[in-house]
């Protein structure tokens, strides 16, 4: 019930499926079709070179990916109903990962959200264990600049590299990440979960 009513604050009681678009499934239809056909363009920039803060006070930059094959990041911002309600589920799938595989979440608005300081005790009550950026700069900017919808959950290499087209609006968790972490593993050359 605590975990309801934060989110209920957090979200300001938005009732889309994601923020800032009309129709998220036709949008991930397009770019699982784009995907699909062969293309080896991604919609969005790699995190090559970047510097990060996180929620916690610490600090994340691209070199930190190589701790991982595949670096999964959830992109929300508070004022999206659909990025909170997902994000529950995004920590009870994040906690039964190999160490191969990290799950992160990366708060838009955590810096300037009249709710940025209930973020961590959210985050603690969602149940999720990993790192929260909050801001960033380099490929951050870069990337920012171009995203237009949440939530989008992007997949990257060790080097920060675009595995796979984002995923763009929210949805059952467990089906989607897992098809594309396998999907991006098997580009790996790794062993599927």
């Amino acid at each position: 019930m605590k975990i309801q009513a934060v989110a209920a604050v957090l979200t300001g009681f938005s009732l889309l499926t994601s923020c800032g678009m009309n129709d998220a499934a036709a949008e991930q239809s397009a770019v699982q079709q784009n995907y699909a056909a062969g293309s080896s363009a991604h919609s969005l920039p790699d995190l090559c070179s970047f510097t990060a803060s996180t929620l916690d006070g610490g600090s994340f930059t691209a070199s930190d990916f190589a701790g991982a094959d595949v670096t999964v990041i959830n992109i929300w911002q508070t004022s999206c109903a659909p990025c909170i309600r997902e994000m529950p589920e995004i920590a009870e799938f994040a906690a039964g990962l190999p160490d191969s595989v990290r799950i992160m979440t990366w708060c838009l608005d955590a810096d300037y959200s009249p709710d940025g300081e209930k973020l961590s005790s959210f985050m603690d009550e969602c149940g999720f264990e990993g790192i929260t950026l909050t801001s960033g700069d380099g490929d951050m900017e870069k990337l920012l600049n171009q995203l237009q919808y949440t939530p989008t959950t992007i997949f990257l290499d060790s080097a920060g590299h675009q595995l796979r087209e984002p995923l763009i609006g929210a949805g059952d968790v467990e089906t989607n990440y897992k098809s594309e972490i396998n999907a991006a593993l098997v580009l790996l050359g790794k062993d599927p979960l």
